[in-house]
């Protein structure tokens, strides 16, 4: 075991799902602990209306104990692939509880449905815990077909904050990839804008933490146009997993400008390993 810690939100009872899939993956290549929360959502809206909060809390029990007769069935498919950890069945807001569950964790995985979606990009479940949790995420797109995560990774490199979490989130990962490619758009950063790294910055960085990849310089020319070139580039070097920083600006410009995170979380059919 590698001491590693992993978290599978739930907020349904499909074991055999796309984002149940990748995290088993991920946990097989770390040696990692996976553990699954199952959230029976209990929105601070149910209780607006007094007469309706014994339907809303008998509805949220009935969704509990069906989830923890889960337990044994998840418990045997992580022993079926060498693997340890727990189900775990909670009630209330799903974000919060996530994000309160996931502090314990190095990183979260959470699947987004990419045909319906409970809110605008990016004020939606997955978008708001990747804000919340102050932890990586592994954002899975519901109709990928896991294969492996984390053989071929594609770093897309921006210099900012963001960026930075996410490719120290990623390095165990990145250690043990057959192939990394590091997208480096650092150069539009403007010129007084203090590094992230330490000098002399990227590659030396990658070097001392064991991290052999190829960077290539990405200029995608406007802001907008980026999220389609990434997407283009990863399938291009029939990559796994993006490796990226999310929401660098305000979700609110994002959503009125167009951005690089809510281009790929709309459109992108690759796990992407993000961080805020």
């Amino acid at each position: 075991m590698s001491g590693t810690d992993l978290l599978l939100f739930m907020d349904h009872l499909d074991l055999q799902c796309a984002g149940a899939r990748a995290a088993l993956a991920l946990a097989r290549r770390l040696e990692a602990r996976l553990d699954a929360l199952y959230v029976a959502d209990l929105p601070a809206a149910a209780f607006s209306l007094p007469e309706a909060v014994p339907v809303q809390l008998e509805e949220t029990r009935r969704r509990c104990a069906e989830a923890e007769l889960h337990g044994e069935a998840w418990r045997t498919l992580l022993s079926s692939q060498g693997l340890t950890g727990v189900w775990r069945v909670a009630q209330g807001d799903s974000v919060q509880t996530v994000c309160q569950a996931a502090s314990g964790y190095d990183l979260l995985v959470m699947e987004r449905s990419q045909q319906r979606s409970d809110a605008p990009v990016g004020f939606g479940k997955v978008s708001r815990s990747v804000f919340g949790t102050g932890r990586p995420v592994l954002v899975v797109p519901d109709t990928v077909a896991i294969g492996e995560i984390g053989a071929r990774v594609l770093v897309a490199w921006n210099g900012s904050r963001e960026s930075a979490i996410a490719l120290a989130a990623a390095a165990p990962l990145l250690r043990q990839a057959a192939e990394v490619i590091v997208l480096d758009g650092s150069s539009m950063l403007p010129d007084d804008a203090i590094p992230v790294l330490p000098p002399p910055g990227l590659a030396d960085w990658l070097q001392r933490h064991g991290i052999r990849a190829h960077i290539e310089e990405f200029d995608s020319g406007p802001t907008h146009a980026a999220g389609p070139l990434l997407l283009e580039a990863a399938h291009a070097r029939r990559t796994d997993l993006i490796v990226m920083g999310a929401w660098s600006r305000s979700r609110l410009a994002e959503m009125m400008l167009g951005g690089t995170t809510r281009h790929l979380f709309m459109h992108s059919d690759l796990p992407m390993l993000v961080a805020h």
